[in-house]
């Protein structure tokens, strides 16, 4: 055995548990408030309880209630996913700035791969809804013209668009 004194412990220390609590009730990830303090993510959890805080969830629960739930929406639809997307690549940049292992960034390669086709997809369908709204306009300011004849073909022509595009999802 050697005599060499053995090497001091870290010092903890103290936790600001009041910035935490300011911090908690933010919508940064709880890994990265550990993280920051030298926590865990069960010690503010417990902590968090303890103490009587409001929950995170109960703030996400009222977001998403004030959100139209299960909207079919287009608009709201890409919206969520176009949120979704950023969300997503938001936590994947989180994570390729951290050392992890080859196949995490392998993982997370697929992962923007698809997010690319993702928004590729929300471009075009947000291309379509303003070429549809474009010719709905259109048609709108034809038929509101004197002359009949155009208003009765732009009203076939509207049906005829509208029962190619039920045809054509019916199909798919």
């Amino acid at each position: 055995m050697s005599d060499d004194p053995l090497p001091e412990a870290d010092v903890l220390k103290p936790v600001d548990w009041d910035h935490i609590a300011q911090v908690y009730q933010t919508d940064q990830k709880l890994a990265i408030i550990a993280k920051n303090y030298g926590l865990t993510v069960q010690k503010i959890v417990a902590h968090a309880q303890r103490e009587g805080w409001p929950l995170r969830y109960e703030k996400q629960q009222a977001d998403k209630l004030t959100r139209l739930p299960g909207s079919t929406d287009p608009a709201t639809l890409r919206k969520r996913l176009t949120a979704l997307v950023e969300r997503q690549i938001s936590e994947i940049e989180g994570r390729l700035a951290d050392v992890s292992e080859s196949r995490d960034h392998e993982r997370d390669a697929r992962t923007l791969s698809n997010l690319t086709r993702t928004l590729d997809k929300l471009i075009e369908l947000k291309r379509a809804a303003a070429a549809e709204r474009a010719a709905a306009k259109r048609i709108r300011d034809e038929a509101t013209s004197d002359d009949s004849a155009k208003t009765d073909d732009a009203l076939r022509q509207d049906l005829a668009r509208r029962l190619s595009r039920i045809a054509a999802t019916a199909s798919d």
